[in-house]
């Protein structure tokens, strides 16, 4: 350092050794760079690029303003830096440069030209904002999503269907849907169909989707919620208008009684086993509120949360211990099931389609 102030040089051995710091930190910033740039090569259902609304593709048009404005400055602040730093570097005689304290004019145009893109940005930004927060249409089918400590519950008011972590929505029919949280902040996010809202305690926020092509779209809690916030997960099923009323008048049915001597043996151990206390089935017990309704569990593609597959080794697996499967859930059983309770409940619970 005293050398630099007395304009004197480095020795061949430090300068040396400064230009082995050099080429390994460029060293670094390749491979950093290399590994986001394969990152973002990977394939991810759970992406904003693949619109499917026209709310969905507002947002990803306003992504893609922000990104390329943020892409223009990012390479005139660098180009400006680099450039200075090579054409300006030190050579060899060199003495101590005339200093500078203050430009006016550069001060006022590097607060004058930042105003100006936030403008724009905003001028662009705050139509979108309206329009996704336009009211639903009287006749919009009215779903309320329900954020719990970790997983999703979809009421239908309407037509007095109650699921969980699996909403089922008619393509080309509007949907109202009533965002609500039972305990923390949570937030209602799927990419495909439209961007994230938050769901805040004792608050309730209505939103409108209109659905324009079938298929299933992965959503999830896109708020810091708690330990199993990153296992809170959901599915939107987009469907035919009358597979949905299908759907929906066989959600209002009772439970689907068992027809073997193993699943009898399950629907027995409900109460013994602690699942009425938490649980609805429909026809059996109605009493459980605070975990999901289980009366269709077994025609739902996924099980916590949409964490794991319905399938009798998950569900085997989840039954045996709910909570390393999902740190943190609140499913804690009374005892320890055996492993004959649990194949009995496994063959119970997916005979509920």
């Amino acid at each position: 350092m005293r050398a630099l102030m007395h304009g004197t040089h480095l020795r061949p051995s430090a300068t040396g050794a400064v230009q082995r710091v050099i080429r390994r930190a460029s060293l670094g910033a390749a491979l950093l760079l290399a590994a986001l740039v394969l990152a973002a090569c990977g394939v991810t259902p759970q992406t904003i690029l693949e619109p499917t609304t026209e709310a969905a593709r507002a947002s990803h048009w306003l992504f893609l303003v922000v990104f390329w404005a943020g892409l223009a400055v990012f390479v005139v602040v660098e180009g400006a830096l680099l450039y200075t730093i090579f054409r300006y570097r030190r050579r060899r005689g060199d003495s101590l440069p005339a200093q500078t304290h203050g430009n006016l004019k550069l001060e006022i145009g590097w607060t004058i030209a930042p105003t100006i893109l936030v403008v724009l940005l905003a001028a662009f930004t705050v139509p979108v904002i309206f329009a996704n927060a336009q009211e639903p249409e009287d006749d919009a089918i009215r779903v309320e999503a329900i954020g719990h400590q970790w997983w999703f519950e979809f009421h239908y008011p309407d037509l007095g269907v109650v699921t969980a972590n699996e909403l089922h929505l008619p393509v080309g029919k509007p949907a109202a849907i009533i965002i609500k949280s039972e305990d923390v902040l949570h937030s209602f996010w799927v990419p495909a169909l439209r961007g994230k809202l938050d769901m805040v305690p004792g608050r309730t926020s209505v939103f409108r989707i209109l659905p324009e092509q079938t298929g299933t779209f992965p959503g999830q809690c896109a708020e810091f919620c708690g330990t199993a916030h990153a296992l809170m997960r959901f599915t939107v099923v987009v469907e035919e208008p009358d597979e949905f009323d299908a759907w929906a008048a066989h959600q209002l049915t009772d439970r689907v009684p068992p027809t073997t001597e193993l699943a009898q043996a399950g629907e027995a151990l409900l109460t013994p086993a602690g699942c009425a206390l938490c649980h609805t089935i429909r026809g059996v017990t109605d009493i459980g509120t605070i975990g999901p309704d289980l009366t269709h569990v077994g025609s739902r593609a996924h099980i916590a949360a949409n964490t794991m597959g319905m399938s009798r080794t998950d569900l085997e697996h989840w039954l045996s211990d709910p909570t390393g499967m999902k740190p943190g859930n609140l499913m804690i059983l009374p005892r320890p099931l055996t492993d004959d309770e649990i194949e009995a409940l496994t063959e119970y619970l997916m005979g509920l389609k």
